[in-house]
């Protein structure tokens, strides 16, 4: 909890500290003012590059299938933009706690019964974006698309057990040791982040999508022919989210 308070301190010093300077800077001649907001929404978490791997295990099968599917979580987010011209371009920071994660499920076909394992890990981050560059075109003096880019790092600060239910109501857990240990899983990530949204007088809703750059996990798995393969996977999530700027 130390490190958490601590993390999300220091971040908050940065936009406060990086807003007051680049406002003081040559931004200062801009007409229009600073725009605060606060945004709240669901995120959709998965990842990306174990592809290849799921298609290797189900090639061959008749009667059982591996898949990843996504795993819904929550994203809050508070953060500013600040106009850089007066044609509606802009930069920003944000800052706040989000998920990441995915689901697995394994299904296995037996004459007329079904038996599955389905298992999904889901942890809380603290996320910071440093900085990101966007557009606002208006489509009337009350509605303005906003299309944004720029970049994120986040730190998990809880959650991480990779949780597994079977069709036998049978329940079990890999902690968070072993998940380090097997899979080289990573609390740290950083990435890039792309979204549009919308604006309507002080509301928004917007959608962003995030693909982290540093391996948040490994796998391991034989390729067609028989050589060992190390895959590194990456969060890929999405957002939706409602927004009101004060």
């Amino acid at each position: 909890m130390k490190k958490l308070l601590l993390i999300v301190a220091t971040a908050f010093m940065a936009i406060s500290a990086s807003a007051q300077v680049m406002s003081s800077y040559s931004y200062s001649k801009s007409k229009t003012s600073t725009l605060w907001y606060a945004r709240l929404g669901v995120s959709f978490n998965n990842i990306a590059g174990a592809s290849e791997a799921i298609d290797l295990a189900n090639e061959g099968r008749t009667h059982s299938e591996v898949s990843l599917g996504s795993r819904a979580g929550m994203d809050i987010d508070f953060g500013f933009q600040r106009p850089i011209s007066n044609f509606g371009l802009y930069w920003g920071m944000e800052l706040g706690i989000g998920t990441r994660g995915f689901s697995t499920k394994y299904e296995e076909t037996d004459d007329d019964e079904t038996y599955d394992e389905k298992g999904h890990i889901l942890t809380w981050n603290v996320k910071y974006s440093p900085f990101t560059f966007g557009y606002k075109y208006s489509i009337t003096d009350d509605i303005k698309l906003d299309a944004h880019l720029g970049l994120f790092v986040s730190y998990d600060f809880a959650g991480k057990k990779l949780s597994y239910k079977d069709s036998d109501g049978d329940k079990w857990e890999v902690d968070n040791d072993e998940l380090k240990d097997e899979y080289d899983y990573q609390a740290f990530d950083a990435g890039m982040q792309i979204g549009l949204g919308v604006w309507y007088k002080r509301l928004n809703l917007d959608f962003t999508y995030q693909r982290g750059f540093v391996p948040a996990a490994k796998i391991y798995y034989y390729d067609k022919d028989a050589n060992s393969v190390e895959k590194s996977l990456h969060s890929s999530n999405f957002m939706i989210r409602l927004g009101v700027a004060f």
